[in-house]
């Protein structure tokens, strides 16, 4: 079986938001929707799934066996894959009428474009391009020296046929910092990737970690440690990198204690710098 289009949605202990997900694009006429399930909970969660769309063929569900987190979870899916061409979308985006059709546009009317990603609808506010700073690993939304451009995780249609990457994401990233990897990689090769402003997802944003929690401030300062071996060409350049990020990470977790008159952003950014210096010296970050 081959589609024109597949959407891919990794579901973690959420059925609900998955499952309204998944009709919303349905109702955009995705032809088919498949779902990782990494809840690792008994097949709880994988039951509510089928029960859900048991009489929609449509909808594929597939349960990992583990948490193996989203970038893992991502690539196993798309070993899975009807279609060249797949919708990756979080389960707490929901697209705006038309923006899939203008997604596929953008990639049919350039053939040079890999990936193309609406803006974001988050609170309220909408999010359009964002670059990434290689020395200061800091997300902006204008291109600066020393930066390039990412697609936004939540929501991308992505040409897998014109993708010079092989897997789409580096499994390294348990969640948080996978896209940002990509669009390096995508960068350096040249790949084109596309924002079609005119279409958006409303994104509830960290359904599955909330902002603030142990596990948000560690992984996310975890990403910035890890993409300094990413972004640097060589071992020197990477030791570089890790030495100029790391005093701007240690004022932000500080800005961010002193918000939430807290220890906790301090005390993830240094669990995040032992498992990071554990992945250095080959042990695997733990889930």
């Amino acid at each position: 079986m081959s589609v024109r289009l597949q959407a891919l949605v990794v579901e973690y202990r959420s059925p609900s938001r998955t499952v309204a997900c998944v009709r919303a694009l349905l109702e955009q006429g995705v032809p088919v929707v498949q779902v990782v399930d990494n809840s690792a909970d008994d097949g709880v969660t994988h039951a509510l799934l089928v029960r859900a769309f048991i009489d929609d063929e449509r909808v594929r569900i597939l349960d990992a066996g583990a948490n193996l987190g989203f970038a893992a979870g991502i690539n196993l899916g798309l070993r899975h894959r009807v279609s060249d061409r797949v919708l990756l979308i979080n389960n707490d985006a929901v697209p705006n009428a038309g923006a899939i059709s203008a997604l596929e546009v953008a990639l049919d009317t350039t053939q040079d474009v890999c990936i193309a990603f609406p803006s974001l609808m988050h609170a309220g506010r909408p999010l359009g391009r964002v670059h990434y700073h290689r020395w200061f690993a800091v997300l902006t939304s204008r291109r600066w020296l020393g930066s390039f451009e990412v697609p936004r995780g939540c929501c991308m249609l992505v040409a897998l046929d014109r993708i010079p990457v092989t897997p789409l994401f580096d499994e390294q990233f348990f969640m948080y910092g996978e896209e940002i990897a990509l669009g390096w990689h995508l960068y350096k090769r040249g790949a084109r990737i596309c924002h079609v402003g005119a279409v958006w997802v409303e994104h509830e944003g960290s359904a599955t970690a909330m902002h603030g929690s142990p596990f948000y401030e560690e992984r996310t300062a975890l990403a910035h440690l890890l993409l300094s071996n990413v972004l640097g060409k060589e071992l020197s350049e990477q030791r570089a990198l890790a030495m100029v990020r790391v005093p701007v990470l240690v004022l932000r977790a500080l800005a961010r204690s002193l918000r939430q008159r807290s220890l906790l952003p301090l005390h993830a950014l240094g669990r995040a710098w032992k498992i990071a210096r554990g992945a250095s010296s080959g042990s695997p970050p733990p889930s």
